[in-house]
């Protein structure tokens, strides 16, 4: 019974819509997924209604970006209360800090001589949040690039030039709003993170646990998050970081997983961080 704890849907950057993944999962006989889109909760009740129509457990989760010491750090929120008014605000503002973000890079490629509407790129999100992949869509239709790998590797990825670091969060912030909405915050993909020592400061965040299992992790740095969890008593979760575009680096619905019992240790996780905050 495996388990993808890394997903994304139409509601923030993915290109299929929550009941669509839903179906994809059953079709790859998958247990569950864990829906993590990014700033948004949007697409989880769909989600979980088409899991429960469909036969597939569906977790809600979210993933927030946040910047530390000049690099991106991911937290994975799992079990959340999503419900909650407070926390939809402070996503509300999250999502219009990206639309600014997104605003911003349209005029730094405009100064580059990349042409791109901004009306359009809204409407290539669908209503979603937008993002990176959505303005990387339009310049291919424009055809200043061919792909949307070949956009963020030219424009949109950090260092290129038309690139806009995102509205400052730290991952103890992160950390923060996923427990006091009684979820399990976990570190996403930190094999990704290019100063290895960062993820050893990191371990002092109150986590649940560590994104081990993930596409991009190599043998060798898989098998040091394996020790390093174990280590510090924190959970090894999973997950392919599934977006449904064609790009080198966004692997397949359930290309990483996970066995059930890690959705049973979240579970407890999470409820043992809402007993605690009850006390």
């Amino acid at each position: 019974m495996q388990c993808d704890l890394h997903v994304h849907t139409r509601a923030s950057d993915g290109r299929l819509s929550a009941k669509e993944v839903v179906a994809l999962a059953i079709e790859k006989g998958l247990a569950a997924i864990a829906i993590t889109d990014h700033d948004t909760t949007a697409g989880i009740e769909e989600g979980i209604e088409a899991g429960h129509r469909l036969g597939l457990r569906v977790i809600g989760g979210i993933e927030i970006s946040t910047e530390w010491k000049e690099e991106e750090v991911h937290l994975l929120g799992y079990l959340l209360d999503y419900r909650l008014p407070w926390l939809q605000e402070r996503l509300a503002n999250r999502r219009e800090g990206r639309v600014q973000r997104a605003k911003k890079i349209v005029g730094r490629l405009a100064e580059l001589g990349i042409e791109i509407s901004w009306d359009r790129v809204t409407e290539l999100a669908g209503g979603a949040a937008v993002g990176r992949p959505h303005i990387a869509m339009a310049m291919i239709e424009k055809g200043y690039v061919s792909t949307i790998d070949e956009a963020f590797r030219r424009f949109l990825d950090r260092g290129a030039p038309a690139y806009v670091p995102r509205s400052p969060l730290l991952p103890e912030q992160a950390v923060d709003i996923i427990r006091d909405a009684g979820g399990a915050p976990v570190l996403a993909h930190p094999g990704l993170l290019r100063k290895k020592e960062l993820v050893y400061e990191l371990l002092d965040l109150p986590l649940a646990g560590l994104e081990v299992y993930y596409p991009e992790h190599d043998a060798a740095t898989t098998a040091w998050l394996e020790r390093l969890a174990a280590d510090r008593g924190l959970l090894a979760t999973g997950g392919s970081d599934f977006h449904g575009y064609p790009r080198e680096n966004h692997a397949p619905l359930g290309a990483c997983t996970v066995a059930y019992p890690t959705v049973l240790a979240l579970e407890e996780a999470a409820s043992a961080i809402r007993r605690a905050s009850r006390r």
